[in-house]
């Protein structure tokens, strides 16, 4: 057993030290010198698509404060982090991270704010064209999927258009459970339990110290409109 652990850290760590290069230049792209220098942001298996945008670090940058990509959850792939900055803005208000096989996509107006104790276990698509903010002490399950646009609007038949895209604001102390889908206009309340599966879209409006979930009924959300994929593209 002993030695069974001696070769998993040999690995592990094999894999991070490939990985240097790449956080060094991570550090020293986005932060100033006297934080870069700290390596405040460790990526584990990075992909990194574009560089565009800006990072910013509040509070103590500290070594290794922000972990990106670092394994898990042994059940899905042992393959790091992926991200695509588009020239959006990414916030770290503490300590922050973000386990295997997770993906950040920001867009050129997009907004992400992670408050200190975030923690994504594996598997996170995280989508930002608008806005997303995570108040401190946040816990997010397996494959979770938060997406604040639709990349397309929907045609109304007595005119306009849907919006197409709008904020999300996760309270403090919130465990989102396995596999839930985050969509625009989600808000949640403080100390409060997303259950496995669950599907949010729009304010959450229950007292703090709740558990939600989705009843299995279809519901039907609004009449009068639908998507015209002839004109559906968004304006931010």
């Amino acid at each position: 057993m002993q030695v069974f652990k001696l070769f998993k850290r040999l690995y592990y760590s094999r894999a991070y030290l490939r990985s240097l290069p790449q956080t060094i230049y991570f550090n020293f792209h986005y932060l100033p010198l006297c934080q870069a220098v700290k390596l405040p942001i460790l990526l584990y298996k990075p992909h990194l698509k574009k560089l565009k945008g800006t990072v910013k670090i509040f509070g103590k940058a500290k070594f290794g404060v922000v972990r990106l990509g670092f394994p898990q959850v042994s059940l899905y792939q042992n393959s790091g982090i992926t991200i695509e900055n588009n020239g959006g803005t990414i916030l770290f208000r503490g300590r922050c991270g973000i386990g295997n096989n997770s993906f950040l996509s920001i867009g050129p107006k997009g907004c992400v704010e992670f408050g200190d104790r975030f923690n994504a276990s594996t598997t996170l698509r995280l989508v930002s064209y608008d806005k997303i903010t995570f108040h401190e002490r946040v816990r997010l399950g397996w494959d979770i999927l938060i997406m604040d646009t639709d990349f397309h609007k929907l045609t109304k038949l007595d005119g306009g258009y849907s919006h197409g895209h709008a904020p999300i604001e996760i309270g403090a102390d919130n465990w989102i459970g396995s596999g839930c889908r985050i969509m625009k206009r989600t808000k949640t309340p403080n100390h409060c339990v997303v259950a496995a599966g669950t599907f949010l879209s729009g304010p959450i409006s229950v007292a703090e110290y709740s558990v939600v979930g989705n009843v299995n009924k279809p519901v039907v959300k609004a009449t009068g409109m639908w998507r015209n994929i002839d004109d559906d593209r968004i304006e931010y």
